[in-house]
This record gives C-alpha cells, sequence and structure tokens, in this order.
C-alpha cells in the first residue's frame, strides 16, 4: 500500500485525538464526509468485526447486503494490512467489555 503519510494527514488526525465525545466526531464527519461515505466505512469495519469473529462471507453478503469483493478486500486488510481493522477491533471489545 502507497505511503499516504503527510502533514495534512497528520493536522486531521490530531484534531480527531482532541475530540471529547461521540456527538463531536458526528459533527466532524457529518461535515467531512457524504453520509454514503460515512456509512460505507462503517460497512466495511462491520465486515471486519464479522471476519475477525469468524464469520464466513455468505453469511456476511446476505446480513449487511455487501458484495463478497468487497468482503474479499476487507478481508486481505484485516489478514494482511497494516493492523488498524484488528486494532480498532480489540479496542472496542475492551470498551464493550
Amino acid at each position: 500500500m502507497p505511503n499516504f503519510r503527510s502533514e495534512e494527514i497528520n493536522n486531521l488526525f490530531k484534531a480527531m485525538l482532541s475530540f471529547d465525545d461521540t456527538e463531536q466526531f458526528y459533527s466532524f464527519f457529518e461535515d467531512v464526509c457524504t453520509i454514503t461515505e460515512l456509512k460505507d466505512m462503517a460497512q466495511r469495519f462491520e465486515v471486519a468485526r464479522m471476519l475477525d469473529d469468524g464469520m464466513n462471507y455468505q453469511k456476511i453478503a446476505d446480513k449487511t447486503k455487501v458484495s463478497t469483493a468487497t468482503i474479499s478486500r476487507v478481508s486481505r486488510c484485516l489478514n494482511y494490512g497494516n493492523g488498524g481493522y484488528k486494532m480498532a477491533i480489540d479496542k472496542l471489545k475492551e470498551t464493550e467489555e
């Protein structure tokens, strides 16, 4: 995956790290992303969670209405990417316990 690091992206991440609660994230992302973009990101994260739980592609596709191509892409990132999905999934699990 190409290196996309830049000062602009660092500033974006630093700004997000300064948010105090979920409502601030909602306000920010509603301004920065289209609703479709936000829903797509959330849907891919949900696919990653299902894959991490051991669910098969067909069940994920049936439940989420996501294409198997998208599921495959998420699976590739989950298994061979930079560990971002897994880190986020694990952190979410920690907050749910």
